[in-house]
């Protein structure tokens, strides 16, 4: 959620994807597949459609410590992450298959160094383990990405959904106008404020354009596929993601799914604030009002190295198939189903970034070295996309961490 500062990003972030189909591929060879869980529905032209996700790229990481070299390559990396965003609070975790690695530079709050182990927020992040929650109902039968998202809607909610498709609101392609411009501006300020989903959809416009036709960057998208998700399954997300689901996995221990899961300490405190003044905000990050203004599109907290897991688990295949991942890697208008290619122009990836109050977050992919990188901010930083650049940069150099075709 927040993400009006990388719209623009979005829009330019995935062109490199097709134009190196033909190396993720070679990447995939050997993988399993499983049946396409979009098989009974519309699929994207062949024009359109991305080879089969690297799923093997990313079989190798090692969980071994990796070398003090490199440790310390990557640290100088993060240092000057941090430097290049005015000194902000940072947490980094790179997962390789020359070894891991998470270091942390900057202040938590206003008297406390940032550890490896704090959580911080990471605004539309939350999308893609969202988008892979859908994808696990498609594969069980439960909907279609082409079937009308009012079929999966609450009754009571009307609200005008533009006759969008699952897939059109997982992509972006709804026609749906954001809520998130008019609810930024009072979350700094009342940051005590429990919003509620006829609360946020009361600020969107009624205005549409026509589902299908233009991508248009909306957190709308992602707080009806909440609604989606709890309809179609019965319970909360929450219940859904942890009993059986996409955070039903290990490793992911600093990982919660606020409001209903609430961070611990230690915490990267938004701006570094004192723990007085953020403690206003009840407890959560980066306050309830935020907590709740965006259920699905910037729910989680966690630190990096739990968030790092969490992707290495999607995009080896183990929370969905081959096939689901390929078709949420299909990028449509530089955006896939909660995906884009979040290193562009520097590397290809897979992957999301986002933003809160006081948080910037950067997650992928890197199916060139196999690597799983994650970069957390507790400071607004301009270029999110460009950010985590230095350690990306420092672990795609690294001929040993690349994997063999």
């Amino acid at each position: 959620m927040g993400d009006i500062e990388i719209q623009d990003l979005y829009a330019a972030s995935c062109r490199r994807l097709l134009a190196l189909s033909l190396v993720l591929l070679v990447a995939a060879c050997g993988s399993s597949t499983s049946a396409d869980p979009a098989a009974t529905t519309t699929s994207p032209s062949p024009s359109e459609r991305a080879e089969a996700f690297p799923v093997a790229a990313f079989a190798n990481i090692s969980a071994d410590p990796v070398s003090e070299e490199r440790s310390e390559e990557f640290q100088a990396a993060l240092n000057e992450m941090s430097e290049q965003a005015g000194g902000a609070g940072m947490s980094a975790t790179v997962l390789s298959p020359a070894g891991t690695w998470s270091g942390a530079v900057g202040k938590a709050d206003s008297g406390r160094d940032v550890g490896i182990g704090d959580q911080f927020a990471i605004g539309s992040v939350t999308k893609s383990p969202v988008a892979a929650q859908m994808m696990q109902l498609v594969e069980a039968g439960r909907l279609r990405l082409d079937d009308p998202a009012d079929r999966y809607l609450p009754a009571g909610l009307n609200f005008d959904t533009n006759g969008a498709t699952i897939r059109q609101l997982m992509g972006m392609r709804s026609g749906i106008p954001n809520y998130w411009p008019e609810l930024e501006v009072t979350l700094a300020t009342d940051r005590q404020r429990v919003w509620t989903t006829a609360d946020m959809l009361a600020l969107i416009p009624a205005e549409r354009t026509p589902a299908g036709t233009t991508f248009d960057y909306s957190d709308t998208n992602y707080l009806l596929l909440q609604h989606v998700i709890e309809q179609v399954s019965g319970r909360t997300v929450v219940q859904v993601m942890r009993d059986g689901g996409v955070l039903n996995i290990d490793g992911i221990e600093r990982l919660v799914y606020q409001p209903d899961e609430r961070p611990t300490a230690p915490m990267a405190l938004p701006d570094a604030m004192s723990p007085a003044e953020w403690k206003k905000g009840r407890g959560y990050l980066p306050s309830i009002a935020s907590a709740t203004a965006g259920p699905t599109t910037g729910s989680i907290a966690t630190n990096s190295l739990s968030l790092a897991h969490w992707w290495q688990a999607f995009c080896s295949g183990k929370l969905i198939s081959q096939d689901s991942l390929t078709t949420m890697a299909t990028f449509v208008d530089e955006y896939g189903l909660g995906l884009f290619d979040v290193a562009d122009p520097y590397a290809a990836s897979f992957g999301h970034a986002g933003s809160d109050i006081g948080y910037v977050s950067w997650a992928g992919c890197l199916p060139d070295s196999g690597s799983v990188i994650v970069a957390l901010s507790n400071r607004v930083v301009e270029d999110i996309g460009g950010m985590p650049r230095p350690l990306v940069v420092a672990a795609e150099s690294d001929a040993t961490t690349r994997t063999t075709p």
